[in-house]
């Protein structure tokens, strides 16, 4: 207060509005899993550090990219006809369905699929980088908990997900999911998303009765949100040619080394040539034989059996054009009387000095089998084969088509803490996060319709609430279902309500810290009440509150005799008690009709 010992123009402004609450964020989420690295931009390592971002491209400066993924590719059928190819993930080999990815570090695509459906700030906790040696229990429980138990210290985090637990063993995934349950309800201000896991073989219902007997705790389940199933997405598993090897059982196939790669067939072109004799040769690019180049030459007479020793230096005239070259270079094989001849550059030799020799070939039907190469060559048919340049651009193609088909299978936590942060900036967190489509998922992995729904969505014996995902025609996948774990409690059966309450709460308790150590009067009772009054009034307009007036909407009650004792305020307690008629969801809508008899 100021003093007035000066004579003067004193100016005091006087304060007619209160303090106000300003709603706390409710949809910040914490992601505990692998990533390909944890640097930031000056160098930094934040292994096991909570980090916040708010992209997914500040994702990717910060943790890397997804897994590279290693494939093996068998080429079988006909060099001049239908080449069939087939597919091996060579990356982990314990593949359990639906989850059809191939390594089990897979918080990348979580993120990208939490921002695709509407995910904005997230906080991050890396607790190792890959390892593409370790088998797939390289996700290990005990790091992916001390990871969680990281966010204690991250007041702003509102949501909590551990997308990779669902490789763990039942019994360590409950330790994740027990323990996420219990931070919700020592910090108060939190929700956990947890996965259902569908085992191969199992029904839907024994899936349910799996998780609820085995996988989750009795305890704080009104903090907890369940889904079902995995979701199929158009994502691709992500390789680099040079990660994929190509294995040539074709007759006459050129890739028949297991250094060949994906990006060897991109860089590689064989060029089809009819000799004057009826044979064929391809020929690779323009430029000079190397070390590792070779040719095939099949006679096109009935085989016999050779054992012939043959090396010399075969001279042909260099044509204008490739035609003219192979033409030249035919001439001078067909002087030589074998079946085979093995090609290397003679020392300081330009490309028209070849060195052939010879190689001993065993008869198989009309084929004969290539010593040194292990590939098989049609009788009528010669051939050159090795690095070169341009690509076989149909056969690059054909594989890249077929390595697209893996898709990726992914649960859905993270693309639910997704639509909760879509539903709350359009609508609000009293909004159920219910009966809103997916983006970025082509369908359930596994079907669901009412008389299966009815088992998840209602347990009369465990009360575990577990809510589904479906797909239905003509709207595409919906969450279709907005319990909490607590399904069978009339007060925090509904995800929304159990949020609702947390928000106000914590948005309550820290516009309200200022008055700490402030006089415990009816003055300071009363500046508390009116804050929270007025922020309950305008959730209630907004349609957060159920009642006609904010009067049956809430209560705010502070005071001697009302919610304190003498003994409350000399053992410095101000107690403020809130009620509120959350606005729960109509879950089942029912139409009532009935026949209506002719009056007139």
């Amino acid at each position: 207060m100021a003093t007035y010992k000066t004579p003067g123009v004193f100016i005091e402004e006087i304060p007619r509005l209160g303090s106000s609450i300003v709603g706390v964020p409710t949809a910040v989420t914490g992601f505990v899993g692998y990533t390909e690295k944890a640097q930031l931009v000056d160098g930094t390592i934040v292994t096991n550090k909570p980090v916040r971002i708010t992209s997914l491209l500040e994702f990717q400066q910060i943790f890397g990219g997804p897994f590279k993924e290693t494939f093996d590719v068998t080429l079988s059928g006909s060099v001049f006809g239908a080449t069939t190819i087939a597919t091996v993930p060579t990356s982990f080999t314990d593949l359990t369905p639906p989850t059809s990815i191939l390594s089990k570090y897979i918080l990348f695509y979580q993120v990208r699929m939490f921002y695709a459906n509407g995910g904005g700030t997230c906080w991050i906790v890396s607790v190792g980088d890959y390892d593409p040696t370790a088998d797939p229990a390289s996700i290990d429980v005990d790091e992916l908990n001390d990871g969680l138990d990281l966010f204690e210290q991250i007041d702003e985090v509102t949501i909590l997900t551990v997308p990779e637990s669902v490789f763990l063993v039942d019994t360590e995934r409950k330790t994740v999911y027990d323990k996420m349950g219990i931070q919700c309800a020592k910090m108060q201000d939190r929700f956990a998303i947890v996965d259902v896991v569908h085992t191969d073989g199992d029904t839907i219902f024994e899936d349910a009765t799996q998780f609820r007997d085995n996988e989750i705790g009795a305890n704080n389940l009104k903090y907890v949100g369940a889904y079902y199933p995995a979701l199929n997405t158009p994502i691709e598993s992500f390789f680099e040619d040079a990660d994929v090897t190509i294995i040539d059982d074709r007759p006459s196939g050129p890739y028949i080394s297991p250094t060949n790669k994906l990006s060897d067939i991109k860089t590689t072109s064989l060029t089809a040539v009819q000799s004057s004799t009826g044979q064929i040769i391809f020929l690779l690019g323009t430029g000079a034989l190397a070390n590792t180049d070779f040719i095939q030459i099949v006679d096109g007479g009935t085989p016999a059996a050779f054992n012939v020793t043959l090396q010399g230096v075969v001279d042909f005239e260099v044509g204008t054009s490739l035609a003219d070259s192979v033409a030249g270079l035919i001439v001078a094989i067909n002087a030589h009387p074998v079946l085979s001849l093995w090609v290397t550059a003679l020392p300081g030799a330009n490309v028209n000095q070849l060195v052939l020799r010879a190689n001993l070939y065993g008869t198989v039907g009309n084929n004969y089998d290539a010593v040194g190469t292990g590939g098989r060559f049609p009788a009528t048919t010669a051939f050159v084969g090795g690095a070169g340049s341009g690509a076989d651009t149909a056969l690059y193609n054909g594989i890249k088509t077929e390595l697209a088909k893996y898709k990726l299978t992914l649960y859905p936590s993270a693309t639910m803490a997704g639509v909760y942060a879509q539903v709350d900036n359009a609508r609000g967190v009293w909004k159920a996060p219910a009966n809103v489509g997916l983006t970025f998922v082509n369908r359930p992995s596994i079907s669901i319709d009412d008389d299966e729904q009815q088992n998840l969505n209602v347990d009369s014996v465990s009360g575990k609430s577990i809510n589904a995902i479906r797909a239905f025609a003509g709207r595409g996948t919906l969450v279709w279902g907005a319990r909490t774990l607590a399904g069978n409690d009339n007060e925090w059966r509904y995800i929304n309500v159990r949020r609702l309450f947390t928000y106000v709460e914590e948005s309550s308790k820290k516009a309200t810290e200022f008055v700490i150590f402030e006089a415990n009067t009816a003055n300071t009772w009363q500046r508390v009440k009116g804050m929270i009054e007025t922020f309950l009034t305008n959730l209630w307009r907004d349609g957060a509150l159920a009642g006609a007036t904010p009067k049956d909407a809430f209560f705010v009650r502070v005071g001697l005799g009302t919610t304190m004792t003498i003994d409350d305020i000399l053992n410095g307690k101000m107690i403020v008690e809130i009620g509120m008629a959350a606005a729960r969801p109509a879950e089942f809508i029912i139409l009532r009709f009935e026949h209506k008899l002719q009056e007139s």
